[in-house]
């Protein structure tokens, strides 16, 4: 309990001092660019220092669009990927009237026998799915 304790205690203190460095990551950013502004604003005017920056700004959120879809493009590859490679067995195992008929049982047998029968289906499962299948 002690050790989750401190796992805990580390944990709140790292996010509270990661909350203060994003908040003086924010202010400094916004002081730097403040700076910025000022400097092009003296050089170049008002109006095209705006708009110079509207274009920065607009090419972040436009890069930041573009990432976005890139990640769910591949999440959906990639679970298109894992469910061609499921098993039936496993699709099956993972059926909610399956396990709620294997939660039934395990009430019905009682405890130690439950875990006997788990063990033993298991070992059983672990054999079916070792097999390799002749393609003949």
């Amino acid at each position: 309990m002690l050790r989750w304790r401190m796992r805990v205690e580390a944990l709140v203190k790292c996010g509270i001092w990661g909350i203060i460095a994003l908040v003086a990551l924010f202010g400094a950013a916004l002081f730097f660019g403040a700076a910025v502004f000022v400097y092009a604003q003296d050089v170049y005017g008002t109006l095209p220092t705006l708009i110079g920056f509207g274009g920065i700004f607009l090419a972040i959120a436009i890069i930041a669009v573009i990432a976005i879809s890139v990640v769910r493009a591949m999440a959906t590859r990639r679970q298109a990927q894992i469910a061609q490679t499921a098993s039936p067995v496993t699709a099956a195992l993972l059926d909610p009237q399956i396990l709620m008929a294997g939660l039934d049982l395990g009430k019905t047998l009682g405890g130690r026998r439950t875990i006997a029968v788990g063990l033993v289906g298991a070992f059983v499962v672990g054999l079916l799915l070792s097999r390799s299948i002749d393609k003949k």
